[in-house]
């Protein structure tokens, strides 16, 4: 790395880092962020920051909120066997409408998402002779993971079975909130069936209610599923992008993004440790700077529990830029209403210093600053308005 910084004369919350056209369809934004939404977006999947405080209000800090139904209060009527339920007990929609009104008191742009389940199901969802599961050729069940199996998406009563699932929440809440579809993928068959489902929700549901899928660690082949969806959940796959390369990853988001249906509602999460802020860090940087992504950083899969970081609060305001394009060793730079966002790639030849126009505050430092030194491998944000404070993890 050679020791001389270039000199660059930009407006810059400085972090540290370890190693097109829009063309989406519109949509009323009842149930997700308006038209000019403040990153930094932040999602939740089944479990809120544990922070001190009550529930509701650490649920209803996130913008992109994934949970069950019976987590807002719906419920279906019953039927001997929970997965065969397609009605939504009608007894249980104004309390579920009341919850919901509470959460948007506090955030007013946040979208909801309720997860229904396609790709696989509970062992004790439907019968263990049912023809709806998928089968090996053994004739046995496949399992997905311990106590559940995999469906035949190739089943056309199965899949308009789940379709009518989904219209029953639509009609009990109509676009207030939307639907989460866990587990998508990429072979023939499964391709057939996914597209079999959405196009049924879309002439069921109308145009307007927000969907959300997860690729997993996929961030190829997505353009086939973007145009009918708002948004698509990128679980880790930062940590499995093709040939490690994270700018192309990233690249790729952007890009399918333009692809999908307004309002837009995806999801960059990543795993790591609590203690690993590094990590945190740069993912959190590259999300707001390259992409309109909302982002998680979670400990795994399992629960997807998470704490708030301060840097989550930072008030940016509105992007006044579109997402910058990652190029190798070019330093990335992106505005906000509020503050300007960089990032210097890891393949920078050398430092950069950053010379700013005015004195602003660092989000993590709470500096003012004038000036900073970016090495290869960090990015930065300052703010004209300094952070407020955020509250206690717990």
């Amino acid at each position: 790395m050679r020791a001389a910084c270039a000199v660059i004369l930009v407006g810059v919350l400085v972090v540290a880092a370890g190693g097109a056209a829009d063309n989406g369809t519109p949509a009323t934004t009842s149930a997700s962020a308006p038209s000019g939404f403040a990153p930094p977006r932040i999602a939740m999947f089944w479990s809120p920051a544990e922070t001190r405080g009550e529930p509701l209000l650490n649920t209803a800090r996130h913008d992109v909120i994934v949970t069950a139904l019976d987590k807002i209060g719906l419920d279906r009527v019953p039927h001997k066997w929970f997965a065969m339920r397609e009605r939504i007990d009608p007894k249980t929609v104004p309390a579920a409408r009341r919850r919901l009104f509470r959460i948007r008191q506090v955030n007013p742009r946040a979208a909801v998402l309720l997860e229904v389940y396609f790709f696989e199901e509970d062992a004790r969802g439907y019968p263990a002779d049912h023809p709806w599961w998928q089968r090996g050729a053994d004739g046995n069940r496949v399992q997905f993971w311990p106590g559940a199996y995999r469906m035949d998406l190739s089943n056309g009563q199965y899949v308009a079975h789940v379709a009518r699932r989904i219209k029953a929440v639509h009609d009990a809440m109509g676009d207030s909130v939307g639907i989460f579809l866990d587990n998508l993928r990429f072979d023939a068959v499964a391709k057939a069936g996914w597209l079999s489902l959405l196009k049924q929700v879309r002439a069921d549901c109308g145009p307007n209610m927000p969907v959300l899928v997860n690729a997993g660690w996929d961030s190829n082949d997505l353009a086939w599923v973007a145009p009918l969806v708002n948004g698509i959940q990128y679980e880790d796959a930062v940590h499995h992008a093709d040939g490690n390369d994270t700018e192309a990853f990233y690249a790729r988001v952007a890009e399918f993004d333009t692809l999908t249906r307004r309002p837009r509602i995806s999801v960059n999460e990543v795993y790591g440790k609590r203690t690993d802020i590094e990590r945190m860090r740069r993912e959190l940087i590259r999300t707001l700077v390259y992409t309109n992504a909302a982002f998680l950083y979670a400990d795994s899969t399992h629960g997807h529990r998470h704490r708030w970081y301060d840097e989550w609060g930072a008030p940016l305001g509105a992007a006044r830029d579109r997402p910058a394009t990652p190029r190798p060793g070019r330093l990335a730079r992106r505005r906000y209403a509020n503050g300007l966002l960089l990032w210097l790639p890891a393949s920078a030849s050398g430092p950069q210093t950053v010379e700013v126009p005015q004195a602003m505050t660092e989000a993590i430092t709470r500096r003012r600053v004038t000036s900073l030194a970016l090495s290869p491998g960090r990015g930065a944000i300052l703010l004209t308005t300094p952070p407020a404070s955020q509250p206690t993890a717990g």
